[in-house]
C-alpha cells in the first residue's frame, strides 16, 4: 500500500511538470524531503494499522474462549469495532517551561461531563521536578488542529492517587464516555507519537501519562500516571470548581 501511495505521489508530479511551466516545478530537494515525510507518515499509519488489527485477532480469538459470558465477548467486538472512534478522542499533549525553557510531551483525553467536554491528562504534566509547565497545547490523534485549553485546576499528588489535571475549551466537540463504580482496567489509548493501544500496566514508557485507561466496554476509568487514578476523582474536581 505504502508503494502504491509512493508512486503515485511520483507520477503527479512527472504530470505537473508536463503540464505547468518549469519555474513552478518543486526544487529536487524539496521534492525528497516531501518523499520522506510521506513514507514516515505511511510508516506511522502501517504501525498503527497493526496494533489495530491486532486487537481484533485477539477478539476473534475469544470467540471460542468458553470461560467468557456472551456478554464479555459483545464488550469486546464493540471495543475492537470502535477503537479509531475512541482514540480521536485522546490527544498528544504539549507544553514548556518557561523558567529552564524545559519541553514536554505527554498523552491527554477528552470526556463529556455534564453537558461540557474537559481535556483531562496527568497532574505531573502540569508541575513535575523541573517545575510548572505553561503555554499547554493539544492534538487529537488523526487531527492536525491544536487546541489551546485554559487549565482549570490540578493536583500532582502520586503516592496519594491523586495526580491529574483538567482543562478546558470550547474547540472540544466529542469526548469519551465514563465508567462509576470501580469498573475493571483493561486497555490504555495513547497518542500516534507512542503506543496508541496496549493492556494497561503500571509499567509504562515516556509520554504516556495522562492516557485513559479503558475497561472492556472503552468506557473511562481512569488515568494512566506511572499509576492508576480513577476517574471518579476528575469528576469530582470538577464538580468542586468554582
Amino acid at each position: 500500500m505504502k508503494k502504491i501511495i509512493i508512486i503515485v505521489f511520483i507520477i503527479s508530479i512527472f504530470c505537473l511538470v508536463g503540464c505547468t511551466d518549469l519555474s513552478h516545478y518543486i526544487p529536487i530537494d524539496e521534492y525528497y524531503n516531501k518523499l520522506a515525510e510521506l513514507e514516515e507518515a505511511n510508516s506511522k499509519i502501517d504501525s498503527n494499522s497493526i496494533e489495530i488489527l491486532e486487537l481484533k485477532e485477539e477478539v476473534n480469538s475469544l470467540e471460542n474462549d468458553l470461560t467468557l459470558s456472551k456478554e464479555e465477548l459483545i464488550k469486546y467486538r464493540s471495543l475492537a469495532d470502535n477503537l479509531n472512534e475512541l482514540l480521536s478522542c485522546t490527544y498528544y499533549g504539549w507544553a514548556i517551561n518557561n523558567i529552564g525553557g524545559v519541553e514536554d510531551g505527554f498523552t491527554a483525553f477528552s470526556i463529556e461531563y455534564r453537558e461540557k467536554f474537559y481535556i483531562i491528562t496527568a497532574g505531573h504534566a502540569v508541575e513535575n521536578e523541573y517545575g510548572r509547565f505553561y503555554n499547554f497545547k493539544f492534538k487529537a490523534n488523526f487531527s492536525d488542529r491544536w487546541i489551546y485549553p485554559k487549565l482549570l485546576t490540578y493536583e500532582n499528588d502520586f503516592r496519594g492517587h491523586r495526580d491529574y489535571a483538567i482543562l478546558y475549551s470550547d474547540k472540544i466537540e466529542s469526548g469519551l464516555d465514563y465508567a462509576l463504580n470501580n469498573s475493571f482496567p483493561q486497555y490504555m489509548l495513547g497518542n500516534l507519537n507512542v503506543n496508541i493501544l496496549r493492556r494497561y500496566t503500571r509499567a509504562g514508557v515516556d509520554g504516556e501519562s495522562g492516557s485513559p485507561i479503558v475497561d472492556l466496554s472503552g468506557e473511562v476509568v481512569g488515568i494512566y500516571t506511572g499509576d492508576f487514578v480513577d476517574i471518579d476523582i476528575i469528576l469530582e474536581a470538577i464538580d468542586n470548581l468554582k
